[in-house]
C-alpha cells in the first residue's frame, strides 16, 4: 500500500470515528491551545523579572485566587458587565426598528445606506479619544462607543431579514386582504427573526471587546483596568487570568444567545449575514 493510500485510509477511519463518537471534538482545539501555551511558557523566557508567558497552572491558580480567595475582582466584573449590558441593550432597542424600517421602505434605505456604507469600514473605536474629551472619563464615553460598535451588526441583521422575505409571501398576504400591519407582524417580522438573532449574536462579542478596550485606555474599574494595572506592575499571570476571564464571559454570552435562539426559533434554520 502506498503512502497516499495509507493516508487516505487513516483519514477515512478518523472521519468514521468522528461521525460515531459522542465526544465533543471541538474541545480538542482548546486542548491544543493549552499545549501551545504551555510550550510557549517553557520556551519564552525573560532575562529579568517574572516570565513573560506564565504557565497554564500558574494562571489557573491566579484566576482561582482572584475569584474564590480574594473576591475583589467581582466589582470589576460587574462594572464591565454593566457597560456591556447598557450599550448592547441600547443598540438592540435602536438598531432593530431602524433596520426593519430601512428594509421595508426604499426611501429610508436611500437615505441611510450611504451613511452606513461610509461608517462601516471605519474603526469606530477611533472616535473614543474624542468622546473622552467631550464626555469626560466616566461611563458616558464608554457606553456611547459600545452602542455605536454594536449598532451596525444588529441594524444590518434586521435589514437583511426584511430583504430575505419572499415577495410571493407578501403578495399572497395582500391577496388575502391583509393590511400592512398584518403583513409586517405575521409575515415580515417572523421571517426576519433568524437574521435579527444572527446580528445580535455577532454584536455581542464586539460589545465585550470594545468594553475591555475602553477600560484599557481610561478607567478606574473593570476587567480591562485589572489587566492594564497588572501589566504596569509586571504581574503577567494576572494579565493572562484577565484574558481568560474575558474569554469565559464571551463563551457564556454566546452560548446563552445560542440556547435562546434554539428555544425561540426552533423552526428556523441557520442564516448568515453578508457584512
Amino acid at each position: 500500500m502506498s503512502v497516499q493510500s495509507r493516508g487516505e485510509a487513516w483519514f477515512s477511519r478518523l472521519n468514521d470515528w468522528a461521525e460515531r463518537t459522542t465526544f465533543p471534538i471541538g474541545y480538542l482545539s482548546i486542548l491544543g491551545l493549552l499545549v501551545v501555551w504551555e510550550l510557549g511558557a517553557l520556551l519564552v523566557t525573560s532575562s529579568y523579572g517574572p516570565p513573560l508567558i506564565p504557565r497554564v497552572e500558574v494562571v489557573a491558580m491566579r484566576l482561582y485566587t482572584m475569584l474564590v480567595v480574594e473576591g475583589a475582582v467581582y466589582s470589576d466584573i460587574f462594572a464591565t458587565l454593566f457597560r456591556v449590558f447598557v450599550g448592547f441593550t441600547a443598540a438592540i432597542v435602536v438598531g432593530i426598528p431602524i433596520g426593519l424600517w430601512m428594509g421595508s421602505d426604499d426611501r429610508v434605505e436611500f437615505v441611510l445606506d450611504p451613511l452606513i456604507s461610509t461608517l462601516y469600514p471605519i474603526p469606530r473605536i477611533a472616535f473614543y479619544p474624542l468622546l473622552l474629551a467631550i464626555l469626560g472619563l466616566g461611563h458616558a464615553p464608554k457606553l456611547v462607543i459600545i452602542f455605536i460598535e454594536s449598532l451596525i451588526p444588529i441594524l444590518l441583521g434586521s435589514y437583511y431579514g426584511v430583504q430575505s422575505v419572499s415577495k410571493l409571501h407578501i403578495w399572497s398576504g395582500k391577496n388575502f386582504g391583509a393590511s400592512r400591519i398584518q403583513i409586517f407582524s405575521d409575515i415580515v417580522l417572523p421571517a426576519s427573526l433568524p437574521y435579527i438573532f444572527s446580528g445580535i449574536r455577532m454584536a455581542m462579542p464586539i460589545a465585550l471587546i470594545v468594553t475591555v478596550v475602553t477600560e484599557l485606555v481610561a478607567s478606574s474599574q473593570g476587567i480591562g483596568f485589572v489587566i492594564i494595572r497588572a501589566q504596569g506592575s509586571f504581574e503577567y499571570e494576572t494579565v493572562f487570568a484577565g484574558v481568560v476571564l474575558i474569554s469565559i464571559l464571551g463563551i457564556l454570552f454566546d452560548q446563552a444567545l445560542a440556547r435562546l435562539r434554539e428555544r425561540l426559533l426552533f423552526w428556523a434554520g441557520d442564516v448568515s449575514i453578508d457584512m
